[in-house]
């Protein structure tokens, strides 16, 4: 007698598990304590059996070999091929271009320095949301390559603040860290300016604010040098806001109007500015 065959049933997965897909969606890798920082948890390991379940199932996977214990270093987690299609068919509005689902097929070999540029960019989201809240929309390289719009040298983040009045500002934001040549910063600042200028930016929408995190002071003040000259050198520079910060600076801050960050203009001297200061010039 041949035995039936039983199907099973995996199941839904809950609101918790689809958050954590879309956010290594967004972001690509990210640490256990910064996916329960995400989620809201106050202890890291509360989410590890979660992690863990996801993992085992294929959906996520992680980047760890003995290296990383010796080094205190925790894991990395990203999302799998099989973890994006999950998404697609829980959330069927969800759309994911197709560069952005090869690079999930990358994950495995990129560099180690790309690795902790993307955890980095973790970790600045996360400041930036417990200093702005749901005034401040962050958006992850991932997210914006649906948009034609967009330069191909795409920033790391880009912001949408809701002020007053429903009035919304915009910024492109990168971090400087030491995973790129520190021309590669300056290189990017001025095709920014370039293409606010002579690029496809729909022109109904004011063009964002230019704004970078600095791993030193000193990259900083040459930053600032720089960008300086490239807004010189444009013929549009007063529609191009910009302005910079270091991490030190943003770790620091404990409210909104933390005047941490520099206002780098053609005309004058750096000024200290807080966030909103800066991109409501767009």
């Amino acid at each position: 007698m041949v035995e039936p065959v039983v199907e099973i049933k995996r199941r839904k997965l809950n609101k918790q598990q689809l958050a954590v897909l879309n956010w290594l969606l967004k972001f690509r890798f990210s640490t256990s304590k910064q996916i329960a920082t995400h989620l809201g948890k106050t202890d890291h390991k509360a989410i590890q059996s979660k992690l863990q379940i996801l993992e085992a199932q294929d959906l996520i996977a992680k980047r760890y070999d003995k290296s990383y214990k010796l080094a205190g270093r925790p894991a990395e987690y990203f999302l799998t091929p099989k973890g994006s299609r999950a998404l697609v068919t829980s959330q069927p509005d969800t759309t994911i271009p197709d560069n952005v689902m090869k690079a999930l097929y990358k994950n495995k070999t990129v560099s180690d320095a790309f690795l902790k540029h993307c955890t980095g960019i973790v970790d600045v989201v996360l400041k930036l949301q417990e200093l702005h809240g749901i005034k401040l929309r962050i958006y992850g390289a991932s997210d914006l390559r649906a948009y034609d719009y967009f330069p191909d040298w795409t920033p790391d983040l880009f912001l949408s603040y809701k002020a007053s009045k429903g009035v919304i500002y915009r910024a492109f934001l990168d971090i400087w860290d030491d995973s790129k040549p520190f021309f590669v910063g300056v290189r990017k600042t001025r095709n920014y300016i370039t293409y606010a200028e002579e690029g496809d930016w729909p022109e109904d929408v004011e063009f964002p604010a230019l704004l970078a995190i600095c791993a030193t002071k000193h990259d900083q003040k040459k930053l600032n040098r720089q960008m300086k000259k490239a807004l010189s050198d444009s013929s549009d520079a007063d529609d191009t806001p910009c302005g910079t910060t270091t991490l030190d600076q943003l770790n620091q801050a404990t409210k909104p109007t933390a005047k941490v960050w520099t206002s780098v203009s053609w005309a004058d001297e750096p000024q200290s500015a807080t966030l909103l200061g800066i991109i409501r010039k767009s």
